[in-house]
């Protein structure tokens, strides 16, 4: 494995080497850093993905730890983990109040911060792992009822692979189910100004608490998971094959998968689109539950499942 002695030039003490960020992780899987920086602003942000792109030193980006399967021990190069936090006001009417805040910031806090100023958008959003960087760019959604991040967005900055920042629209990201163009372009969201309405905080909170309400009662809780591993399927497919649900972890569960386990890693009993880590799973046990459950389904039903999480390593 290469080393890369300039990022310890560059960032001196700031930069640290051969880092277990496990803790970091929500399927709490052993995985090494082989270099872990934090940025903390839009400088330490320039900087940073200015010189691995200009000397070809891999990263991999990390919110909240969730939505990440890693099936290898070491990462090469360094794991940027998002520590960019900034709220702001940028503008106020009667009705609502157009608000900035950073990407580094997890979700939970935002929705906390927001219902408190008594500002509606984020509400039922509550209990969703990760930070507001992840959930723009996997564009997280939520049911009930139907709730994405980047509903009340307006505008956003992100970085270039250059290292240049710029403020885009929202039809700039192409958002759709799991989506944003940021998949395709590797540009980064560093924040984003949120028009969000005025409302009275204790409706804002029932509306959380009863999103919390419903994911405990239909999602495991207190266990080490990514979140739902694989993409709900389209509704073409559900209406070609005449089916009741969309949802993956239907599917799961009518192939017979619920509860199967490969080494310490299980299918959840209580939601099939959950894998769950009940101790020390390994990713070869991970790889191996992962396509019975892809092949199970795809006998079933002939539908190939897509995995809604990042992929880091080679899962064949």
């Amino acid at each position: 494995m290469n080393t890369y002695p300039l990022l310890e030039e560059v960032f001196g003490q700031h930069i640290k080497k051969d880092v277990n960020f496990s803790s970091a992780l929500t399927m709490k899987m052993r995985v090494v850093a082989q270099y872990y920086y934090e940025p903390k602003s839009i400088e330490d942000w320039q900087k940073i993905i200015r010189l691995t792109y200009d000397n070809d030193i891999p990263f991999l980006i990390l919110g909240g730890g969730s939505n990440l399967a890693t099936f290898t021990g070491v990462i090469p190069g360094v794991v940027i983990r998002n520590r960019y936090m900034h709220m702001s006001t940028v503008d106020e009417l009667d009705n609502h109040i157009d608000l900035k805040i950073s990407s580094g910031y997890p979700i939970g806090y935002v929705v906390k911060e927001t219902i408190k100023q008594g500002l509606s958008g984020f509400e039922y959003h509550m209990g969703l792992p990760g930070t507001l960087g992840g959930a723009i760019y996997m564009n997280s959604k939520w049911t009930q009822p139907v709730s994405y991040v980047s509903d009340t967005l307006l505008l956003g900055t992100i970085l270039d692979k250059d290292g240049q920042i710029r403020e885009e629209p929202k039809e700039y990201f192409e958002f759709a189910y799991d989506y944003s163009r940021l998949q395709r372009t590797g540009e980064i969201f560093l924040d984003g100004v949120f028009r969000l309405s005025k409302e009275d905080p204790q409706v804002l909170q029932k509306r959380a608490q009863k999103s919390i309400r419903y994911r405990k009662k239909t999602q495991p809780a207190g266990v080490a998971t990514v979140g739902c591993f694989f993409q709900n399927i389209p509704q073409s497919l559900q209406n070609k094959y005449n089916l009741p649900s969309q949802s993956a972890g239907y599917l799961i569960d009518q192939a017979g998968m619920k509860g199967k386990q490969v080494g310490d890693f299980q299918v959840s009993k209580k939601h099939a689109n959950f894998i769950i880590n009940k101790g020390n799973g390994k990713p070869e046990d991970l790889k191996k539950l992962m396509q019975q459950v892809k092949d199970a389904v795809k006998k079933k039903f002939t539908i190939n499942l897509i995995e809604e999480v990042r992929i880091i390593g080679n899962s064949k």
